[in-house]
């Protein structure tokens, strides 16, 4: 290649999403109202691949997508029930530096909350694999992404569209449906706000048709010095707390039951920080429901 189009790359990946403190980021086109049909060879159309990078794979991975590590004051973040992963193979000039300040300020520009982001500072002391997370919830939408770059090697975007999952089949045929998106402060039952549209979708399909009743079940990991007494009301107050979201956003008191269940029903192993960020868990279970 040419030295005159490898600078052409470098000023289209770089100077179009230019850090918004010394220019505008180039906005990345907004998810459609309605889902989009995305085949495994195409690129999600509302988050576009750098210049000169080329699609090689594509994964549909049935588990949540974590979005973010825990921390010593914050839960790891995990958003939707399955996410898909699609692999970019990068030209040399995309550094680490360009892909988080690409995507961070594109997706900031276009409308995305931004989770978590690896800081540039932290890059220049121990190169690693960087992330940027972030959240699209207008429009109808409720996206979460998640775009990693392994240090020397490809680069990954991650997408769970939770709005496209089929609550309403999961309740039917498997009784149960797992809110991963909800998410709460540490060790405590408040609800964060980035919560409200998936919470928005569980009221709407619980305020349809349906004569379901639900039980909003609690649970806990099994990490915590203040014991298992404690864990077990942390999860009463979480699933209380999702109860009285829906209540007073339109679902019938009459409908809806909370409980707690503490660490006694894992999904996962708790040895690791994913395992237990699977176990901290809000789902709604349907009541009478035999399976």
């Amino acid at each position: 290649m040419a030295r005159s189009m490898r600078m052409l790359i470098i000023v289209v990946a770089t100077a179009g999403l230019a850090s918004l403190a010394g220019g505008q980021a180039l906005p990345f086109p907004a998810p459609a109202v309605a889902p989009e049909a995305i085949s495994d060879t195409q690129d999600f159309p509302y988050l576009p691949p750098l210049p000169g990078a080329r699609l090689t794979a594509t994964k549909h991975i049935s588990e949540p997508l974590e979005l973010k590590r825990a921390a010593e004051d914050n839960e790891a973040v995990l958003a939707g029930q399955s996410y898909v992963k699609k692999t970019y193979e990068r030209p040399g000039n995309i550094t680490p530096v360009v892909f988080i300040t690409s995507y961070r300020d594109a997706l900031f520009a276009s409308g995305w909350r931004l989770i978590g982001v690896t800081k540039l500072e932290e890059i220049a002391v121990q190169p690693e694999t960087v992330n940027v997370a972030a959240h699209y919830s207008a429009n109808g939408r409720n996206v979460y992404a998640r775009l990693s770059q392994e240090p020397g090697g490809p680069y990954e975007i991650n997408v769970a569209d939770v709005g496209a999952e089929d609550w309403g089949s999961q309740l039917e045929s498997k009784c149960r449906v797992t809110l991963n998106s909800v998410h709460f402060d540490l060790d405590r039952p408040t609800i964060r706000p980035e919560s409200s549209p998936t919470l928005e979708t569980a009221a709407a399909l619980l305020k349809a048709q349906r004569p379901w009743k639900v039980e909003v079940r609690g649970h806990m990991d099994n990490i915590g010095a203040e014991g298992d007494a404690l864990r077990q009301v942390l999860s009463e107050a979480r699933a209380k707390a999702v109860a009285t979201w829906l209540t007073t956003h339109g679902v019938p008191a009459s409908r809806i039951t909370a409980k707690g269940y503490g660490k006694t029903r894992p999904v996962a192993d708790n040895d690791s920080d994913l395992g237990r960020a699977k176990n901290r868990r809000v789902e709604l279970f349907r009541q009478g429901c035999a399976r």
